[in-house]
Order: structure tokens, then sequence, then C-alpha cells
């Protein structure tokens, strides 16, 4: 019986290191991705006048600080994990966890597309009957009773309660007589 829990053990060890491996890995990813678009957006602040750029210099500068320890940190921790192998591994689409987190991404950017050109009433609307249905596989009665009470709700908590007008997108922009495309 002993043979047999060594065994286990050895095999949850391969396991734990494996998962840890992982979300190295995916940390990697995820700081690079989060200090290109800090980097980006501080460089854009200086583009603006002093008394509107203090406000991003404020938050940026010790973003970028933690940012710069956080990867000393996992420079530190690299020989643990081969992280070029798992990083190739899952860009190549082989870490599921990875794999989860960019079709997440994917549906976010999908919404920000559709409430950018549809506005956030359609848009939510949409990506929730869209989601629901394709993602989720709910019959059309729940989809779209769902996603009707979803709109509906955040129209009235915006609209009605908080007075705020969210965004209608560029198609309405464009009816009213913009052109910004």
């Amino acid at each position: 019986m002993s043979l047999h829990t060594s065994q286990n053990d050895r095999d949850d060890d391969a396991t734990h290191k494996e998962r840890k491996g992982n979300y190295f890995a995916l940390e990697v990813c995820f700081l690079a991705f989060v200090g290109i678009i800090a980097v980006i957006a501080f460089l854009e602040a200086f583009s603006y006048k002093i008394v509107s750029s203090r406000t991003p210099f404020v938050i940026m500068v010790p973003l970028l600080i933690l940012i710069a320890v956080q990867a000393l940190r996992l420079w530190g921790a690299r020989s643990e994990f081969d992280p070029v192998a798992r990083i190739s591994t899952a860009l190549r689409g082989g870490n599921a966890n990875l794999n989860k987190v960019v079709s997440f991404s994917g549906w976010l950017l999908a919404l920000l597309v559709i409430i950018t050109v549809l506005g956030h009433y359609v848009g939510m609307f949409l990506f929730c009957a869209i989601l629901m249905k394709f993602a989720g596989g709910e019959s059309w009665k729940v989809t779209l009773t769902v996603a009707a009470g979803t709109t509906l709700f955040i129209f009235g908590v915006f609209e009605l309660i908080f007075n705020i007008d969210l965004y209608r997108g560029l198609v309405l922009r464009w009816f009213q007589g913009y052109r910004d495309f």
C-alpha cells in the first residue's frame, strides 16, 4: 500500500508543479500585457496639459514600479518553470487555463466592438443574447428574457435613477448627422 500511496503523492506533486508552472506562464503573459498598456498610457499622458496629466502620472508611476517589482520576482523564479517552453506551448493553444482567458478576452473584445458601434443598451442586449444562446446553450425564451431584463435593469439604474446617459453608439451618431467615420 505504501508504494501506491507514494505514487499518488508523486502524481499529485507533478500535477501541482505543472499547474504552478502554467500559472507562472499565465502571469508572465498577463504582466507583459499590463506592462505594455501601462507604458503606452504613461507615454500618452505626456501629451496632456500639465494639469490634466497629474492624475495619470500619480496612477502610472506607482503602477509601473509595481510591474517592475513583479517582473523582477518572476525573473528570479524563471529557472524553476522553463518559461520559454511553457509560454510557447501556451501561445500555441496547449494551455487550457490560458485558452479560457483568451476566449473570455475575445468575448469582452466583441462586447467592446458592439458597444462602440451600436451603443451600451443594444450592445448589452446582443452580447447577453449571443453569450447565453451560443456559449451557454440556453433556450431562446430564457435567452431573450434574461437579455431584455438585464438591459432594462441597466437602463433603469443609469437613465432613470442616476440620470446618467450611457453611450448610444456610432450608428446613432451617424444618423444624428455626426460623421465620426
